[in-house]
């Protein structure tokens, strides 16, 4: 009888074992080029091996704040359950660590068998390495944490809570969303308030943080547009995608007092909001976090 062993790995120890089985599923069986296949995540990543006796049959990833990648089982054992026992190993390790959310991003193919483990999907389709993905989240916890207002009201209308954080703000925004959702960021009114913003003070600035361009080059974006007439004051970077998976809600920061957040794209209806200078400062934190590893829109290029 054959026995199904999930355990933690290092990559220290463990980068031959690790790197084999990805590259035999991802390059050899992908062709996904090998240079894109390890990162520079891999070192600070937790990593889980599979065995089936002494025999390495899979391998799969975590990054802190729990965003889940390089899941791969060796095509003999697919369909038995490995692919399973590893998602499930890691969602008991994100639990421990009191992760709000795990997100990864599937290969189309693979959608299924996440959302049996619980995930959703979550935004558009997206390539990498040549092959397209979805990205996926499971939700592990339902209430609102302390310090937060889940007032139903806010939830009525979404877009003026954020018109109105916005009009509140005195030097500084943040806004990290998947694409600027038009719901919240396109209307006019929402569009006028930036711009006052940004001239009430020589120092007043707007950082928008982005995970997806390609719906702001389809719509032109009246924020895309603002964002290249006054790009000293108001800069505009997506998210390297390696950390998109990583973003577990999407927030707006006025200053450091005022904050208001969404979970997913799909899901401005859950808004929820925070005058807690603790919490608020915190997500600014986060947000400049995340900036560092944002660059300038590649495919936005021509509207600027």
């Amino acid at each position: 009888m054959t026995t199904l062993t999930i355990a933690k790995a290092d990559w220290a120890h463990h980068a031959g074992l690790l790197s084999e089985i990805r590259h035999r599923v991802f390059v050899d069986e992908q062709g996904v080029p090998e240079a894109l296949e390890l990162d520079e995540f891999d070192s600070l990543a937790s990593h889980w091996l599979a065995r089936i006796e002494d025999k390495v049959i899979g391998t799969a990833r975590m990054l802190d704040g729990g965003a889940i990648g390089r899941m791969a089982v060796l095509k003999p054992y697919r369909g038995k359950g490995v692919g399973k026992a590893l998602i499930n190993a890691i969602i008991k390790e994100a639990k421990k660590r009191q992760y709000p959310a795990v997100e990864l991003g599937a290969q189309t193919h693979a959608i299924a068998f996440y959302e049996t483990a619980g995930f959703r999907v979550k935004g558009p389709r997206f390539m990498d390495a040549g092959i397209a993905h979805q990205h996926m989240y499971l939700q592990l916890t339902s209430d609102a944490p302390p310090g937060f207002n889940v007032d139903p009201g806010l939830r009525v209308n979404p877009a003026q809570s954020v018109l109105e954080l916005c009009k509140n703000g005195r030097w500084e925004l943040r806004i990290f969303s998947h694409s600027l959702e038009p719901a919240l960021f396109a209307n006019a009114e929402f569009i006028r308030c930036i711009y006052e913003f940004a001239h009430r003070h020589q120092d007043s600035k707007v950082f928008l943080m982005i995970c997806e361009e390609r719906p702001l080059r389809e719509t032109h974006h009246p924020l895309v547009e603002l964002s290249r007439q006054y790009r000293h004051i108001l800069q505009l970077r997506t998210l390297s995608i390696d950390y998109t998976v990583n973003a577990d809600e999407y927030f707006i920061v006025s200053d450091e007092d005022h904050l208001i957040t969404y979970p997913h794209q799909s899901e401005i209806a859950q808004i929820a909001s925070s005058d807690d200078e603790a919490i608020a400062r915190q997500y600014r934190m986060k947000f400049d976090q995340l900036w560092r590893h944002a660059t300038e829109p590649r495919s936005l290029k021509p509207f600027y």
